[in-house]
């Protein structure tokens, strides 16, 4: 078990993302960031956050800094799903390719009506 912050999931977030992110922003049409920006910028892991369809809307509030707990407690487990989940929606045809009708509200339904949401570990 491990304290941990808010900045150590995004963290997190951001190193997936960034591995990719280039092909996100072309999906997205978003050639001048590519050029300028080799990584994930803030606000793209805040559309990453919002957009992920296996965490749970508490979850998303802590990373995004909602709540008014600071830190949390985690096990080696509970890291270890973060970042799967992390892994596949990064890596998944709606994140990278995704235009407004595969990140539509619809299509982020029929995503959740499947996935095993992750929650705060309390």
């Amino acid at each position: 078990m491990k304290s941990i912050t808010k900045d150590y999931l995004a963290d997190i977030i951001f190193r997936r993302i960034s591995k990719t992110i280039d092909t996100h922003r072309q999906s997205k049409r978003n050639y001048m960031l590519q050029g300028h920006y080799p990584v994930a910028t803030d606000e793209e892991i805040l559309e990453f956050i919002h957009s992920i369809p296996y965490f749970d809307v508490r979850l998303k509030d802590f990373i995004i800094g909602h709540l008014s707990e600071r830190t949390i407690i985690i096990s080696q487990t509970w890291e270890n799903e973060f970042i799967l989940k992390c892994n596949a929606w990064a890596e998944s045809f709606e994140w990278l390719h995704g235009d407004d009708r595969f990140l539509s509200d619809r299509h982020l339904d029929d995503i959740k009506r499947n996935a095993i949401f992750l929650t705060l570990p309390y």
